[in-house]
């Protein structure tokens, strides 16, 4: 390689002086040296583009293998350990000797800082965003470790891909608890969604440290306390309690439990409270369900649609044009808010007059209908089953037909199909147009389930009785299940759903995550969509948008906001015209300002997890890294002299100037 540039020298120097060693007319020796140089620079330059445009060389690097020390700064580093330093000042005290082991070991130290990744955000932990930098700015064959100085408090989902780097962690651990008393909210459980003027129940768990003795607790909305306990704690035992509060307005309302002991000295007051957010809807949605006569079919299909909290359920019994409430005669029956009507009939049914009409206008605007029991000829326009010439009661198993794994409220039935008991069924017929889901073992396989989704509304009839007797034999609540997913599906208009996941409540720094489930009307995902999340503050001023990432079939993303207050948000997509809504608040309060000592199993789970180890300061000063394994690397790299601008202007500069000077001095 080297030859070949001699050999290019040479004859670029033999060609310039062989045209100027004699000139005519004769130059002084000066001037003939300058136009040979100028001559032999252009010669070379163009042997060199000719020949070898590009210069290859082999170059030797000594490579040391690395160790990372990564140093949490966040929030959390500057409360108290259980020695009585900060953290942070105490895992200083230490790291310089980490450091000084592993450099006389013979390895290139790097150091980070870290709390939200690799930033300076310290309202919160995250070790998986730093780790995702790191393994895009080093190459981890030369990471032989990774020095975690860090409280251990992280609030990554668990578990964390530590294993993923393929190198061990190293982190410092300290058992030493402090004796002050120290009392907290550990955290407080509620329904995220409450109704107007019904009991909302709000539960808070409270620990105490080194303290035993009463205390009050306090739940404030907004700024405003209106429910106050007094309890009694012990220490080191965690108590509840719960509060119980009427909303009276609807509306979106921020809340915190507080806990306070007059008179004692804590170790910090920053996690004596806790916070949470509460919608407050107008009111359930009302499910009316129509019999002749009370049975334990009715007794039990009110029993499940009572235990979900957003149905308000009501029982009539009709006979004929006439309708009770009890034993009590009505005249209306309530159509505000109705999301479904579920009519069963032992085979005593008769309806007219004003049930009839309720029964009829209600399909009309669009409600879902659950009919049990013998078709009724009164209402033989909407069933999707008809009464046929037999009206006796038979006893037969049930059995799914293919059409039934299309609709969402019978896909785990086939499972449970072996605990449903015989049924007393009716011979029935399928009305034209109506989906058979499910039909009876006997020779005609007789309609036992159909579907008409055709019509103003959606309507499923059951041509069978004593269903309940199922939840006898199912240790999977498979019963509940079935009229819960049958009335929700009833009570859904909307072709498909566009399900927003979030939580009401967020921590000051903390990550939120807002999950979109999108889905048709049988429940099948919808993957091809583009949504996109707009986030917006208390005054309506736009804080975040972003489109949302596709992942394991929902639509997510991630994100954090450094200012407290309400916010709301819409996801929406133009290509479906979809779009849901939501609000969530960001508390004062921050997780960091909780996070006392050091979490110790999660350090511990980690080093474990990678190989690393866990050090004490008790056996730090007998801690030997293994010595580094440096070597040598050859790396080839490639200079393309075509490409480099200099040397073409070199050439330029020198072959101008040399007819310049040709010109000058009559060469030319």
């Amino acid at each position: 390689m080297v030859l070949q540039y001699i050999i290019i020298i040479l004859i670029s120097l033999i060609i310039s002086g062989y045209y100027y060693y004699r000139t005519q007319p004769a130059l002084e020796k000066g001037k003939r040296f300058l136009l040979f140089f100028l001559r032999s620079i252009s010669l070379a330059i163009i042997l060199l583009l000719l020949i070898s445009p590009i210069i290859h060389y082999v170059q030797q690097i000594n490579e040391k293998q690395q160790i990372i020390l990564l140093s949490d700064i966040s929030a959390s580093m500057d409360l108290p350990g259980g020695n009585g330093k900060t953290k942070k000042n105490w895992i200083q005290s230490y790291s310089s000797t980490i450091k000084d082991k592993f450099s006389s070991a013979g390895y290139e130290i790097i150091s980070y800082d870290f709390a939200s990744g690799l930033t300076n955000n310290r309202n919160n932990t995250l070790l998986v965003p730093a780790l995702e930098e790191l393994n895009k700015k080093h190459d981890f064959s030369r990471i032989k470790g990774i020095v975690l100085l860090s409280d251990g408090w992280l609030h990554d989902a668990f578990p964390i891909p530590v294993k993923q780097l393929g190198c061990p962690f190293y982190a410092l651990g300290d058992t030493a608890t402090s004796l002050q008393a120290d009392i907290k909210v550990v955290k407080v459980i509620y329904n995220p969604q409450a109704y107007r003027n019904e009991p909302t129940i709000i539960r808070a768990e409270i620990h105490s440290e080194n303290y035993s003795g009463s205390a009050k607790v306090r739940l404030f909305i907004g700024n405003t306390e209106v429910r106050n306990q007094t309890v009694s704690l012990k220490a080191g035992e965690t108590i509840s309690l719960d509060f119980d509060y009427r909303f009276s307005q609807t509306g979106f309302y921020p809340f915190r439990v507080e806990v306070s002991v007059p008179g004692i000295k804590e170790r910090s007051l920053n996690n004596n409270s806790y916070p949470g957010a509460i919608e407050v809807l107008t009111n359930k949605q009302r499910v009316v369900i129509l019999s002749e006569s009370p049975s334990w079919d009715n007794k039990f299909i009110v029993d499940a649609a009572t235990e979900n909290p957003r149905w308000e359920v009501k029982y009539y019994r009709v006979q004929g044009d006439k309708v009770f409430a009890g034993e009590k005669l009505v005249d209306t029956i309530p159509s505000d808010h109705l999301s479904a009507i579920i009519i069963l009939n032992n085979g005593a049914l008769q309806l007219s007059g004003y049930p009839l009409n309720y029964v009829l206008s209600s399909y009309q605007k669009g409600i879902g209908i659950l009919f049990q029991g013998l078709p009724l000829p009164e209402l033989a326009s909407i069933l999707p089953l008809q009464k046929s010439n037999i009206s006796s009661v038979y006893q037969g198993f049930l059995e799914l037909t293919s059409q039934a794994a299309r609709y969402p409220m019978l896909e785990f039935v086939s499972s449970e199909l072996q605990n449903i008991p015989p049924l007393d069924y009716y011979y029935v017929t399928s009305t034209k147009g109506a989906e058979v889901l499910a039909t009876i073992d006997n020779p005609q396989n007789s309609p036992a389930i159909a579907v008409n989704t055709q019509g103003r509304a959606k309507v499923i009839a059951m041509a069978f009785l004593n269903l309940w007797k199922w939840q006898m034999q199912s240790e999977s609540g498979g019963y509940k299940k079935l009229l819960s997913n049958t009335l929700t599906w009833l009570a859904n208009t909307s072709s498909t759903g566009y399900y927003a996941i979030y939580n009401n409540s967020y921590f000051l720094g903390e990550e939120i995550n807002i999950r979109l489930r999108a889905e048709d009307n049988i429940r099948g995902l919808l993957l091809d969509l583009n949504p996109e999340l707009k986030i917006l503050d208390a005054s309506g001023k736009e804080v975040y948008r972003d489109f949302m990432i596709q992942a394991e079939g929902e639509y997510t993303t991630h994100f954090s906001l450094d200012k407290p207050g309400i916010y709301s948000f819409t996801i929406s997509d133009q290509m479906s015209k979809q779009s849901v809504s939501g609000k969530f608040n960001v508390a004062e309060s921050s997780l960091e300002s909780m996070d006392f000592d050091l979490n110790i199993p999660l350090l511990s789970w980690i080093t474990s997890e990678t190989k690393g180890k866990l050090l004490y300061p008790a056996t730090l000063q007998s801690f030997q890294p293994l010595p580094a394994q440096n070597r040598v690397v050859n790396k080839s790299k490639d200079i393309p002299l075509y490409r480099k601008w200099y040397v073409l202007t070199l050439f330029i500069v020198a072959f101008c100037l040399e007819l310049f000077f040709r010109r000058r001095w009559g060469l030319l």
